[in-house]
């Protein structure tokens, strides 16, 4: 990082998200005057996100849809944003790398995308069956928690207020102790703001047939009984997940897909980057399909209780899982076909022209092995107890120019932890500095900061900027959207030195061999 600074090479990264920028990355004039004010604020490269969660693209495809309409906004019929974005920021000499979101081929909360119509393409769930079995003898599944009930179904709120019914229907309220009592019954009649459980407490809402049931219970202290029955199920159905619907990274479509999008944009497109978001696991729950348990299987031998060798799951979503006794190979496992599919796209990507390949990565790696990634430097011995040594050489870093963790937190510097009652890990500055230890000069790092956790907050804004900047290689700044719509371009150019926005900053990884000098060497 000193020699970095000192060669005066800093990383000044915006991030144009695919949908929340949908509005205004669809007009010409609005994208010019974006790029400009970039330039005048400091920006040296853009994150362009042309593969959103959804599995759709903003350019046209030969392999994926195209996106046509998101949210009211519909895109023009022979636009193709890709390629008018590229034009505008090479005017103006912001270099642009595209981001896709590579393992996600759905959006769960509108029921879109190719994985939707290919569900053999979805990760597999080991997850509970939950029944809700009231003392009428009735049963009603309870597979929703902290979210809408289903019709004639029920609901349990245990961590966000129960809501409101909205209009033209009507629910049925419950209080539950933690050990299912009927603590009391609440008359929809009477709510007139949502309900917060308080003390470990249960909330139910049930609509419809349920609602009905809840009449019954007109005896407080009547216990209920939860049945939980280990089950295996496409994620599109799971509650593990609540938005991007994951793909199989074994399944050989799946792979053949990426790899066609990938190669399409290189050959497509002059862009000066490639970004890989989502290059990952959905989460620790994933995959459990008879695919992945044999190419598992194959490398690490026989399961003979599956999966319960290999993770036990807890009756309760949210609630701590325990891992089985092959969970370390599992985990080694899983981290190295995210590594192997870095290495493919690398190849791929080379394969047409060679240029820096990056990823998006959640900050907080101590748990991250839970999404089967390993961002980690093979420097880190043995980063977790459980898994084997060889761990180690999962890591995909050395595939990577540049790594941006999502150091998103509303605390800028770790000497302001106190005053805001949190810790100083929690503070963009103090996880900064744990990513820089946990890369340990394997790439370049830019710290990731999230403008909607200061909003309302512009000084805290910029200070957010310089934590990051000062403590890595640079800041990636999250999400134009904000930045656009809050008019916050001083307060980025202040962020990242008004005297210092006016000159030309390179971004490291344009210096390749640069990095390759920095590399530790391996043993």
């Amino acid at each position: 990082m000193a020699l970095t600074r000192r060669l005066g090479l800093e990383g000044r990264v915006l991030w144009i998200d695919g949908t929340a920028n949908l509005r205004w990355i669809i007009d010409v004039e609005k994208v010019r005057d974006f790029v400009r004010k970039s330039k005048e604020a400091g920006i040296n490269l853009f994150v362009l996100d042309v593969k959103p969660i959804s599995g759709h693209t903003l350019y046209p495809s030969r392999i994926a849809p195209k996106l046509r309409e998101w949210r009211g906004t519909t895109i023009p019929e022979d636009l193709d944003i890709l390629q008018m974005f590229l034009d505008e920021a090479h005017l103006v000499g912001i270099p642009t790398h595209v981001a896709i979101n590579v393992l996600s081929e759905g959006h769960k909360m509108f029921h879109a995308g190719p994985a939707y119509e290919n569900p053999e393409w979805q990760s597999v769930v080991f997850s509970n069956k939950r029944s809700l079995i009231l003392p009428s003898g009735a049963r009603f599944e309870l597979n929703r928690f902290d979210n809408t009930p289903p019709p004639n179904g029920i609901a349990a709120y245990r961590r966000s207020n129960a809501p409101l019914p909205p209009e033209g229907r009507s629910y049925a309220y419950a209080t539950l102790s933690e050990d299912l009592r009927v603590l009391s019954l609440i008359d929809s009649a009477l709510v007139s703001e949502p309900i917060a459980p308080v003390n470990g407490e249960w909330i139910l809402v049930a609509e419809g047939a349920a609602a009905h049931e809840f009449e019954k219970l007109a005896e407080l202290g009547t216990r209920l009984r939860l049945e939980s029955l280990p089950e295996l199920q496409k994620l599109a159905d799971s509650d593990t997940e609540g938005v991007a619907l994951f793909v199989n990274p074994l399944h050989p479509e799946v792979r053949q897909r990426v790899m066609g999008v990938v190669r399409e944009i290189c050959e497509n497109y002059p862009i000066d980057g490639f970004v890989l978001d989502r290059m990952r696991w959905a989460n620790v729950y994933v995959d459990f399909s008879d695919m992945t348990r044999a190419a598992f299987e194959s490398r690490y031998g026989r399961v003979n209780n599956w999966p319960q060798d290999i993770l036990l799951i807890p009756d309760l979503p949210r609630e701590p899982f325990t891992r089985g006794s092959r969970f370390g190979q599992w985990a080694q496992f899983r981290a190295e076909i995210i590594r192997d599919y870095v290495t493919e796209i690398r190849r791929t990507i080379n394969s047409v022209r060679p240029m820096p390949l990056s990823a998006y990565v959640g900050s907080w790696f101590p748990i991250y092995y839970e999404l089967g990634v390993n961002w980690g430097s093979d420097a880190l011995e043995r980063p977790y107890g459980f898994v084997d040594p060889t761990y180690r050489f999962s890591s995909y870093l050395d595939n990577m120019d540049f790594l941006m963790p999502g150091c998103y937190y509303n605390v800028p510097f770790m000497n302001e932890a106190a005053v805001n009652d949190t810790d100083e890990v929690r503070t963009v500055e103090g996880m900064t500095r744990r990513c820089m230890d946990w890369t340990a000069g394997s790439t370049f790092v830019y710290s990731g900061i999230y403008a909607q956790d200061y909003r309302n907050d512009p000084s805290g804004f910029e200070r957010a900027i310089r934590a990051a900047r000062l403590n890595s290689h640079g800041v990636m700044i999250f999400d134009s959207s904000h930045i656009v719509e809050w008019d916050w371009w001083g307060t980025i150019r202040n962020g990242l030195g008004a005297s210092t926005a006016d000159k030309s900053v390179s971004a490291p990884h344009e210096y390749p061999s640069l990095l390759n000098s920095l590399r530790p060497v391996a043993e």
